[in-house]
């Protein structure tokens, strides 16, 4: 597939003229599925916080940053290796990094706290990936299989408004 253009960004100015910053060695590939892990990660953490508790709290209208629905989960007891509040922490690093510089590289060292997370939860280290879009797949994977299985044994005890109908 060819490569998409993008407009180049203002540099800024020297000598009355404006300098321009072009925007052609963007992976647009791994940004777009380093935000989608993010997104999705985010709908898991929403509903998770909302079953949670049994108490009917209105957190659709609460608005909460994704920064702030991590410090209500921080303190939970998440069993090792499945401490989820860091890394989870960690992407939303990586997230306002991109978000506010759009030249900025995923490195090593800004997948690390992934791996490591990865290796923790598997019992073969060589199964964790190199590629970043892999690696990050399988994070995203092992954070929202986490969050499901718990929103799911929530839902249990979690009666809908059409159960009670129902029943009258």
């Amino acid at each position: 597939m060819d490569k998409q253009w993008m407009p180049p960004l203002v540099g800024g100015f020297s000598d009355g003229k404006v300098t321009w910053q072009r925007l052609e060695e963007i992976d647009y590939d791994l940004l777009g599925f380093l935000l989608s892990c993010h997104l999705i990660i985010e709908h898991y953490l929403e509903h998770f916080i909302a079953t949670y508790t049994r108490a009917p709290f209105q957190w659709e209208g609460a608005k909460l940053t994704f920064g702030q629905k991590i410090t209500l989960i921080s303190k939970l007891p998440f069993k090792e290796p499945y401490n989820l509040p860091p890394t989870i922490k960690h992407l939303n690093t990586l997230r306002n990094k991109f978000s506010h510089n759009i030249n900025t590289t995923l490195t090593e060292q800004d997948l690390l706290p992934f791996r490591q997370f990865l290796e923790k939860c598997t019992e073969d280290k060589s199964k964790v990936p190199s590629e970043p879009k892999e690696l990050l797949s399988m994070y995203m994977s092992i954070v929202c299989a986490y969050f499901a299985s718990s929103i799911s044994h929530a839902a249990q005890f979690i009666s809908s408004p059409t159960e009670g109908a129902a029943s009258n």
